[in-house]
């Protein structure tokens, strides 16, 4: 089946399978090639100019029903639609794919003294990667931000199971830590009309209700532009923020976590300009 994806498929294009639950036994098939990582556990296709739907049996996913189907094949019990999105977006920047330390740095304070006085958090390319396995937290990146407190409070790319669908979301983790808010400052950035995410925690930890807020605020050449506040239950959910007069400019950008309490605030999110 590879063979006539490949033959379909133009770069950049989303190679997608319904129903759903075939996707790791495609990905396997497929391998990073056709199926990276940064497509399966994507925040959503909207800035895709295509996608590839292999179907079994008729079966098609909701999120594609509004795409306009360009070509079709047979291969077998399989058909491939190729899907042509009507309004892709153009992303102009993707802090996911910038947090490098010569693009951004992270930082932790103290509420009581302020942020003026905050703390740098020191980059490993080379941390020790651990994962929680069952019931345990995500995988910790070899490559982060590493904060005082322990391993734990941390700002780096990680992948997290969404609470209402399980699917694969990849996102920065960004846990307050017991000092206080962590933050991250993206340098020269250029914007475009918004600045748009969503974020979440992980699948046990949505499920159980018993954490405080979770506060995202998001500040533009010092200006805060808006705030995301996010409850356990809600999952993967969006923000978007309009930049205004700023729209169009070069600047600075500040994500900043918060909650009244760091432990196991595993938050995640995914933002970009466009």
């Amino acid at each position: 089946m590879s063979g006539p994806v490949r033959e379909l498929r133009n770069p950049g294009d989303l190679v997608v399978v319904a129903p759903e639950w075939q996707g790791p036994n495609a990905r396997r098939e497929f391998g990073d090639e056709l199926m990276p990582l940064r497509d399966v556990a994507r925040a959503d296709a909207t800035s895709y100019q295509r996608a590839i739907e292999i179907s079994t049996l008729g079966d098609t996913l909701p999120e594609f029903r509004d795409w306009p189907i360009v070509e079709r094949r047979s291969e077998g019990a399989f058909e491939l639609l190729v899907h042509e999105n009507p309004n892709p977006a153009v992303v102009k920047f993707d802090f996911l794919e910038e947090l490098k330390p010569k693009r951004a740095e992270a930082y932790t304070y103290d509420p009581g003294v302020g942020r003026e006085q905050r703390t740098l958090c020191h980059f490993n390319f080379n941390s020790r990667v651990s994962s929680g396995n069952l019931g345990g937290p995500p995988t910790f990146p070899r490559e982060r931000f590493q904060c005082p407190g322990g391993d734990a409070y941390f700002v780096g790319v990680t992948v997290i199971d969404d609470s209402h669908e399980y699917r694969p979301k990849r996102c920065i983790w960004a846990n307050p830590t017991p000092t206080g808010p962590i933050g991250i400052t993206f340098r020269e950035v250029p914007l475009g009309k918004v600045i748009r995410g969503f974020g979440e925690l992980p699948w046990v930890l949505e499920r159980q209700y018993n954490g405080p807020p979770i506060v995202l605020s998001v500040r533009v050449a010092g200006q805060e532009i808006g705030r995301f506040e996010h409850h356990d239950g809600e999952g993967w959910r969006g923000f978007e923020f309009p930049l205004g007069a700023l729209a169009g400019r070069t600047e600075d950008v500040e994500f900043e976590v918060s909650s009244s309490m760091a432990r196991e605030r595993y938050f995640c999110f995914q933002a970009d300009s466009r």
